[in-house]
């Protein structure tokens, strides 16, 4: 195909995806004449990280391209664009300058941003006709603002009785149940599928039914399943009858298995498997009985076989169906509460203003649901012509449907173009929204959401990895694909998933299977295996900061880093950066919670142990028993002793981040640099911006987040990483060691599914919540279909996760597995584990006695430079507010303190009167609002309501300020390039006709001409006669100069 409007890119791991980007995004800056074209360009990326790196190669790249170097040596980006576009180099370093400069000019139009970004965005620019406040806050954090409308709707137990009796009930279900009678916990874990792209069509159906209509459907299931309960035993009884009837004893059978499931069924026993093999027996017609029987057993056993075949079949069948009737009925009081907790929510984020970030994707889609041309893409669609979306996969069926209306307009116009750029083997992220399947389809042109033909390229060539990575990935993955994937749509994204070699370093694999017994450690076994792979590492040649653990759980990172760090291997990674870690944070933690609970013993030793090693007391249980038998206030008096002198009610009335800061100066803690403390800080600030200044709603607030607070990651630190495969995406390391390679792709935790339902069955619900199990399958055709989607998508996501990982080194990777083979010698078909041991044996490269195997050689080839880390560092200043002499100037005229200061403040303030103003009867409304906003002062009333009024009153302009026009003040008006301009008033008649009124401060200039001759020419495009143009300069005196 011929250059395409719109190309779609299989990007698969390392194969230079950003080069690509960054090359076709430079190219349309070049080809196009108006040098602000990227104010056309969107570009759409999934995390503020890789928006980052984009922005950073597009502005390198333009750098590099602007030096006259790129004659003689040219970045190869460089010479692929002047041979793809057939420019000359001279050209492209003209341009590249030229376009740098508008760029860096206009840093705010460079539009790359994330999906999020955008569509806050175009939330907050049509918040007014969305109904919406214009100054709401986005909510990140979505988790507290749940577990805050939860535990609000707890708390009004007692005010309302069908609740009450909801939650009452509730609690005794689940005593009965043997487990804890605490509420909180389901209600939280349900209260997230209300901000869950997943769940949001299945909540739609629930959106009108009350906390009766729930109670009623339960009392229906009861009885329906009573009913199938007496229908079970009812059928076993009458076979064990016909058993008895026909002189036949228990062990006739085979085992005895047949009976024994019967009389299990006729006792009320239904927890009973049904994938035995004498049940295939009795349904194929095979035989039932041992070699043992009698002629006569064996053909009296024949004659009945099929009637026991018939009630095994039906049995089997409403067995299933209390099962799916228990499973649905086990959901449904957390479900009923849905649409309450919907309620707190939504008072919730009325009351702080508040927005959840997880809403923005569903008000747009409610808002361009079958309109052709969305009115709140209008202006955008004006605006942009050319899309990037990368890390397509990632995005959710939602986000896409929402960004389809917009690149249809953009491949509409002649000169508009979209790029997708994808790789579904990376896709990691179903749990938050994320649909391969729409790239897939996308990819084999099964799916054409627009007119035009698309281009599909695959970048296939791998510019990361060294030869023996690549080579054995390219054949583990395709063995893979041949083995373990159930939908032919997934095993074909491996089987067409081969990638070139650039480099010509010839790289290393090792893979080492545990014999792990039920009396190892495994967790043992694991990290000292990691242990003895780093130290092999740095052995042959590489530094700590080469190597990079990836672990699939946060468990397993923890156990490795609480290892390594005991072994006196340096690392960095989430667990190590955490806040609790800080001794100093864990003091002022503790000294906190001490003022609100003066007399736990506990914190007073945890805040007296710190003192005690800061001040290198020797005698320490001495000082302890000191303190610790006199009351809070004195121990206070008694720190005197250590020049520690605290003002206890003082404390208490600052607020929070100044109490803090009083506590860091008091106890000496911010005379060396801590990084730690620099961030507990912000961690409070925001905390106080965002929510209040409560002490014990902080020390909650943190104690519950302190397991995921920490400080970035310092660059050129010489340490060990270790991160989970999702933090991995999209990073590379020289060496990656991969332990705890077990993962059953098969298993989850506490999944749940929606299950439809028949209305007429279940009291008008659609959907209904159901814990996700192997019994699935059975429940009927609709949980066969769920199970098999199901299946497919675990075994996809979970070989994706193995794809990332694999894909994440450079030059050489470990992985460390298990030997998962039963007693019987078979391999786990269920386990990376098993995978790796499947693909050796298909290799013939297994040996039961062999639990090592390497691939390449595992010396270092590529020696570096170390680089020198940055040791210098900034001492936290901390000086009580009292001490600082500042005056802060809000106003840029002040800055001046001269009389052109004056005037330019002035100017600016009859500018913003004047814009508030239709006609003269708004004047007063004007200053009180100025007034109420701080703008100006009483003092200044009086003479801005005179150059006002000789502005209004002026006889050349009087008549545009009465009620004959309609009046339109500041108001953008947007060109079809995406420029924005603003004139102050535009007058319109009755017949349509324009006058321009644009005032300005100081000396005429012919500038101001040419701008109001502009502002003419766009009106007149909008079908506008423009009959009058006045320019008003307000001095000393006002002059009105028509144009």
């Amino acid at each position: 195909m011929e250059d395409s409007a719109l190309k779609i890119y299989n990007a698969s791991a390392g194969s230079g995806k950003t080069f690509t980007l960054a090359k076709t995004y430079i190219k349309i800056l070049v080809q196009s004449k108006n040098n602000e074209q990227f104010k056309s360009i969107l570009a759409i990326t999934f995390t503020n990280k890789a928006v980052g790196e984009m922005k950073e190669r597009i502005i390198e790249m333009l750098k590099i391209f602007s030096q006259e170097k790129s004659l003689t040596a040219p970045h190869p980006m460089f010479s692929a664009i002047c041979d793809e576009l057939s420019i000359p180099p001279e050209f492209l370093i003209s341009r590249s300058k030229t376009i740098l400069k508008h760029i860096m000019h206009n840093y705010g139009a460079f539009d790359i941003s994330t999906i999020d970004g955008f569509t806050h965005r175009v939330i907050r620019t049509f918040a007014h006709d969305l109904k919406l406040p214009v100054n709401f806050e986005v909510e990140l954090d979505q988790e507290r603002l749940l577990n805050e409308a939860v535990d609000n709707l707890i708390s009004r137990a007692g005010e309302n009785k069908t609740l009450t009796q909801t939650l009452v009930d509730f609690a005794i279900e689940k005593a009965d149940d043997d487990k804890s009678w605490d509420i909180s916990y389901d209600f939280n874990k349900i209260a997230k599928l209300l901000v869950n792209e997943n769940d949001l069509e299945a909540i739609e159906t629930l959106k009108n039914k009350t906390i009766e209509d729930f109670k009623t459907l339960k009392s229906t299931l009861i009885k329906d399943s009573v009913v199938i309960e007496k229908d079970i035993v009812t059928t076993a009884e009458t076979v064990l009858a016909l058993i008895e009837e026909c002189g036949l004893q228990f062990d006739d059978f085979n085992r005895s298995y047949l009976p024994k499931h019967f009389y299990k069924l006729a006792q009320g026993n239904f927890g009973i498997s049904f994938s035995s093999a004498w049940q295939n027996d009795l349904i194929e017609g095979n035989k039932l009985y041992p070699k043992r029987v009698t002629d006569t057993i064996a053909s009296t056993i024949n004659s009945i076989q099929p009637n026991l075949s018939e009630a095994f079949v039906k049995t089997k069948d409403l067995v299933f169906e209390l099962k799916l009737k228990q499973g649905l009925y086990k959901n449904i009081t957390p479900l009923s509460v849905l649409n309450a907790i919907q309620k707190e929510l939504n008072f919730l984020k009325e009351e702080q203003n508040k927005m959840l970030i997880s809403e923005f994707n569903k008000i747009i889609s409610n808002e361009i649901k079958g309109q052709p041309t969305p009115f709140i893409y209008e202006r955008l669609g004006e605006k942009f012509k050319h899309y990037f979306i990368d890390e397509f996969q990632d995005t959710s069926k939602m986000q896409w449907e929402n960004l389809v209306p917009l690149l249809d307009n953009a491949l509409s116009a002649s000169n508009g173009s979209a790029m997708l750029v994808g790789d579904a083997k990376q896709s990691i992220y179903r749990w938050r929204g994320g649909e391969p399947e729409q790239f897939i389809d996308l990819y084999n042109r099964s799916s054409k959401p627009f007119q035009v033909e698309a281009e599909v390229l695959s970048l296939d060539t791998n510019y990361r990895s060294a030869k023996e990575i690549i080579d054995f990935n390219n054949a583990f993955f395709l063995f893979l694909s041949q083995i373990y994937f159930n939908d032919s749509r997934y095993a074909e994204l491996y089987l067409n998933s081969k990638q070139k070699p650039f480099q010509n370093t010839e790289g290393y694999v090792n893979i080492e299977f545990l014999d792990i017994s039920k009396e190892d450690n495994a967790n043992e076994m694991y990290t000292n295996s990691t242990l003895k792979t780093i130290e092999e590492c740095l052995k042959n040649g590489f530094s700590l900061d080469d190597i990079c653990i990836i672990v699939r759980k946060r468990k397993e990172g923890v156990e490795i880093a609480k290892f390594l760090s005991e072994k006196g291997i340096k690392i960095t990674s989430s667990e190590t950066l955490l806040l609790k870690n800080s001794d100093k944070v864990q003091f002022l933690d503790a000294f906190l919670k001490l003022l609100i609970q003066p007399d736990n013993d506990t914190l007073k030793i945890d805040v007296l142990t710190f003192i005690a090693n800061q001040h290198n007391v020797e005698d320490k249980h001495s000082f302890y028993s000191a303190h610790l038998a006199i009351g809070f206030d004195e121990m206070l008096k008694k720190f005197e002793d250590l020049n520690i002198y605290i003002n206890k009610n003082k404390l208490l009335q600052v607020p929070l981040y100044d109490l803090v800061e009083e506590l860091i100066r008091t106890f000496n803690l911010h005379n060396s640099s801590d990084a730690f403390l620099q961030f507990y800080l912000d961690v409070i600030l925001e905390f106080t911006q965002k929510q209040n200044s409560d002490l014990s709603s902080f020390i909650n607030y943190f104690e519950k987040k302190k397991d995921s607070l920490s400080v970035i990651s310092p660059k050129n630190n010489n340490a060990v990483q270790i991160m989970t495969i999702h933090k991995s995406k999209g990073l590379e390391f020289p060496v990656v060691i991969f332990p705890f390679a077990d993962l059953n792709i098969y298993q989850e935790i506490e999944p749940k599914v929606w299950f439809p339902v028949e209305q007429n069955n279940y009291n008008n619900f659609e959907t209904l919540l159901l814990n996700y199990n192997s019994d699935v399958e059975h429940f009927g055709d609709d949980g066969k279909t769920l199970y098999e989607t199901r299946k497919s998508q675990l075994e996809l996501d979970n070989i994706n996760l193995l794809y990332v990982t694999l894909t994440r080194a450079v030059e050489q990777l470990y992985i460390i597995t298990k030997k998962d083979i039963n007693a019987k010698g078979v391999v786990s078909e269920k386990t990376y584990a098993g995978m790796f041991i499947s693909y050796l044996q298909d290799k013939g490269l297994w040996s039961d006695s062999t639990l090592t195997y390497n691939f390449g050689t595992s010396k270092n080839l590529n020696k570096k430079t170390e680089p020198e880390a940055d040791t210098s560092s900034i001492n936290l200043i901390s000086v009580p507010k009292e001490d600082h002499n500042l005056k802060i100037i809000t106003k840029a005229g002040q800055l001046w303190d001269t009389k052109q200061g004056k005037a330019i403040e002035r100017g600016n303030l009859v500018h913003l009167l004047l814009s508030k103003i239709v006609t003269q009867e708004d004047i007063d409304f004007a200053i009180d609002d100025l007034l109420a906003s701080g703008d100006i002062t009483a003092s200044d009333e009086e003479a801005l309501r005179t150059i006002v009024m000789q502005v209004i009153e002026h006889p050349k302009i009087k008549l545009y300020y009465n009620n004959d026009h309609k009046v339109y003040n500041e108001r953008d008006i947007v060109t079809p390039s995406g420029e924005l301009h603003r004139p102050d008033r535009i007058n319109i008649n009755q017949k349509n006709e324009v006058t321009i009124i644009d005032y300005k401060t100081g000396d005429q200039m012919a500038s101001h001409k040419s701008q109001l001759n502009t502002y003419a020419s766009l009106l007149k495009t909008m079908n506008h006669r423009v009959t009058h143009k006045f320019l008003v300069y307000i001095n000393d005196t006002v002059e009105v100069v028509e144009v």
